[in-house]
């Protein structure tokens, strides 16, 4: 009975023999559409553009600034096809003190990018917790995690999108996961509250581990400082500080690869080892104490798979310039040409060989 396991043997030589020129094709189809670079957006900390309740934009003496919220979300809109603008992502503070009159202003700003260019957002401390107070703000922010958030960027207008993934609460937008494809990789964004709760992290921590052949990114408001350590610091709303998180999330996760966060005015690097050998680069952008609240800077970060390289430019679409520092201009090493996740194991002729033997 060994002739039925010849003729499969024979039949897998013919198909491996007629399909090898098809599949050098694919391949070479497939490697030049891996090699297209592309690009993340990244707003931080828009808080001054929205300043309506406490007007502390009015240090710099010309009143509205809104004008530079508009600049960025415009500019990303209008370069998408010239960057190959994939997603772009906002790291909290987008108003300054939770006022409905400054969420509908972020609201209509973030709206420039609909059906152009998907995005998604964290919040930070001036996004929740507004008290009024007769200190020399008129209140405190961050009091609490109540906020205005879910009635301008509501889950459920998020949910229609392709992009999203889900959220914690199933009636709330305040910490939410995104996926999209980019030269034939997988990513996911897990965009996390103002100093997540622990079951906010146990939930992010299930979300990475059941897409391991997803390339992960976390989105977060206060997590890196500007002298290159991660936040230590004891917190008055419960939840968890920098360290932290690294420790109980962050480290724990082999397709984890960055950390996106704001808060702290300037810029810095720290690139750490998780807990399977890979680097994560944890990023922090800020520029609110530059001129007029930040005056429409923003970063994008240009993926090039061919050169396993993420170059990040910082750039002022309201200036048409450039931060060309060590800080503001660098480029990460990140291997993007070995999948995550090994590829199933096809048949092969040998493999009838050995069938024919066992028969």
């Amino acid at each position: 009975m060994k002739r039925p396991a010849r003729l499969v043997s024979c039949f897998f030589s013919l198909l491996v023999f007629f399909a090898a020129p098809l599949q050098a094709q694919k391949a070479k189809e497939d490697s030049a559409q891996t090699a297209e670079p592309f690009t993340i957006a990244v707003l931080a900390d828009t808080q001054y553009y929205c300043d309506c309740r406490l007007k502390l934009s009015a240090k710099w003496g010309n009143g509205d600034l809104r004008r530079y919220f508009f600049e960025q979300t415009e500019w990303v809109r209008d370069n998408q096809k010239r960057h190959n603008i994939k997603f772009l992502v906002h790291e909290g503070d987008i108003v300054q003190a939770d006022d409905p009159e400054e969420w509908a202003i972020a609201k209509e700003a973030m709206s420039v990018l609909d059906g152009t260019v998907p995005y998604c957002l964290c919040l930070g401390n001036h996004d929740m917790g507004f008290e009024k107070s007769n200190n020399k703000y008129g209140g405190n922010i961050g009091v609490n995690r109540s906020t205005h958030f879910n009635t301008y960027f509501p889950r459920a207008k998020f949910a229609k999108r392709r992009e999203f993934g889900g959220t914690f609460d199933p009636d709330r937008h305040d910490n939410s996961w995104y996926h999209f494809e980019a030269a034939g990789m997988k990513f996911l964004i897990v965009a996390l509250e103002y100093h997540p709760r622990d079951e906010v992290l146990d939930w992010a921590n299930g979300i990475v581990a059941e897409h391991p052949d997803h390339r992960a990114i976390v989105l977060t408001h206060a997590y890196l400082k500007g002298n290159k350590t991660r936040t230590t610091n004891k917190l008055k709303l419960k939840g968890n500080n920098g360290e932290q998180m690294w420790q109980k999330f962050v480290r724990k996760h082999k397709n984890m690869f960055m950390v996106l966060c704001g808060h702290f005015s300037g810029e810095a690097l720290l690139t750490s080892t998780g807990d399977h050998g890979n680097q994560v680069h944890q990023i922090l952008s800020d520029y609110q104490e530059m001129n007029n609240g930040g005056e429409s800077w923003l970063r994008y970060m240009v993926f090039q798979p061919d050169a396993s390289k993420i170059s990040i430019h910082t750039y002022n679409p309201a200036l048409d310039k450039f931060k060309n520092g060590p800080s503001s201009k660098f480029d990460l090493d990140y291997p993007m040409a070995v999948p995550l996740v090994p590829a199933p194991r096809l048949a092969r002729p040998s493999d009838a060989n050995a069938l024919d033997k066992k028969q």
